[in-house]
């Protein structure tokens, strides 16, 4: 469903409901993601959830007016430059109540929110679980590049996206490990095919 887009400017968004300009960071003008690449919806959840997790953001942005619109990614491969923080169950910056709780502001415990990865200011996103898109806060990002922003660079030479995804992967392996050890009691014996010094 498409937004009425009461909070979006009308030249924001193509014939085609996409972000026809670049989502840049409010606060350091970092670029997020490159236009056309998302999708703007009508996604209540979002903005109910993030209207109260914003106050206690640091982004800022309590007096920001967050509606159900939300830009739509598919994908995080689609972003240009971003961050975001550990799941809601795993982070030890989450409140302890949230985090006994997930469900108290609506979260999931594989909630995550989309930050500045420059700045790290936000949240300016979330994502409800690993098989949802991202859903970006068209008030909580600009789209216009500020002078002296930040250019967002390429991979290192001789890094491709297949490699990084790779090193991604290997992180989430040992993560999953880690977590499967500590919950069969084996927390303090070294991990499996760890490399040995000498």
């Amino acid at each position: 469903v498409r937004s009425t887009m009461t909070d979006v400017d009308v030249p924001a968004v193509t014939a085609a409901g996409t972000n026809a300009r670049p989502l840049y960071c409010r606060h350091c003008g970092s670029q997020f993601l490159s236009a056309e690449k998302a999708e703007l919806v009508e996604h209540e959840r979002s903005g109910d959830h993030l209207r109260r997790i914003a106050v206690g953001g640091n982004g800022g942005d309590a007096g920001a007016a967050i509606s159900s619109s939300f830009w739509k990614v598919p994908d995080m491969w689609d972003f240009d430059n971003f961050g975001q923080t550990r799941t809601v169950s795993s982070s030890p910056s989450v409140s302890s109540s949230l985090a006994a709780d997930p469900s108290a502001l609506g979260a999931t415990p594989e909630t995550v929110y989309v930050v500045c990865s420059d700045c790290e200011r936000g949240p300016v996103g979330v994502r409800w679980s690993s098989a949802e898109p991202y859903y970006v806060s068209p008030a909580l990002v600009r789209y216009d590049k500020p002078e002296g922003a930040p250019e967002n660079g390429s991979l290192p030479a001789g890094m491709s996206e297949d490699f990084v995804r790779g090193l991604i992967a290997q992180k989430e392996a040992a993560e999953a490990e880690a977590a499967r050890a500590e919950s069969s009691g084996q927390a303090g014996e070294e991990p499996r095919g760890a490399i040995e010094e000498g």
